[in-house]
């Protein structure tokens, strides 16, 4: 009734790929969906679950491909699988230095810090106005804020922990293939524009904001004798590198 690891690497593949295809938030979309089935609360689902989940999602599985599923991550054998641990295994890894930049915005985010935020807290500092579709006009502030509070299927007063935010990201990542893209996203909605880690000599990194609207994270080669607080400074020293359409730059 099951296939061979390695049949369920080609089916896991093959969802993988379709996820992909999808955008910035195919997999955070199928958690969500598949999180919405969980009943009971117990963030697992059973045979019927999963199908309906990924039926509703688009996602195309015969009745072996399922059940090869199901027998590949229903680790105890009970007949459910855990909603994280399916995931886990479907998204690519995140990269050590996206996790630490993720582990970073919490850190920011987390006053107490505790290790526990609520919905409401997250959507009230999440910078919707710097966000990349925000910025291209295509949507607006109070828009993306609904789609960001919608996407973790709780409310407001529930609380977000760390993990949960570090496989909120996790499933946006999956889908990013640029790191400065990442990395901007993750600076500008949350406002995080320090240099820690930063030491004098080494190479700059600027967030640079073009002609058109768009933004990048540019890295300047060589800091000395550049005065960092001075924008037309930095627009200059980037031009010399060959970055050209800028408006504006600051320290990352």
């Amino acid at each position: 009734i099951s296939g061979s690891d390695a049949e369920c690497r080609d089916i896991i593949k093959s969802i993988r790929q379709k996820l992909l295809e999808r955008g910035e938030n195919g997999f955070r979309g199928l958690t969500r969906t598949l999180r919405i089935l969980d009943g009971n609360g117990t963030s697992k689902l059973n045979r019927d679950e999963l199908n309906a989940g990924l039926q509703n999602y688009g996602m195309d599985v015969t009745s072996y491909e399922l059940n090869t599923l199901m027998y590949y991550f229903d680790k105890d054998k009970d007949g459910m699988i855990s909603v994280n641990e399916f995931m886990v295994g479907i998204r690519p890894k995140m990269s050590d230095a996206r996790l630490a930049l993720v582990k970073l915005a919490f850190l920011r985010l987390d006053k107490d810090p505790d290790g526990l935020l609520t919905l409401n807290a997250l959507t009230k500092m999440y910078a919707a106005e710097k966000n990349p579709s925000v910025l291209r006009g295509e949507r607006s502030p109070s828009q993306v804020v609904r789609d960001f509070a919608e996407s973790w299927n709780k409310k407001p007063d529930d609380i977000i922990t760390e993990t949960e935010f570090v496989d909120y990201y996790a499933d946006l990542s999956a889908s990013i293939d640029n790191d400065s893209y990442f990395e901007l996203m993750i600076r500008n909605s949350w406002t995080i524009t320090g240099d820690q880690g930063h030491t004098e000599g080494s190479n700059l990194r600027l967030l640079v904001t073009h002609m058109d609207g768009t933004s990048t994270i540019e890295t300047l080669d060589n800091e000395l004798g550049v005065d960092r607080s001075n924008n037309q400074t930095l627009v200059t020293a980037l031009r010399k590198q060959g970055v050209s359409d800028i408006l504006k730059a600051e320290v990352a």
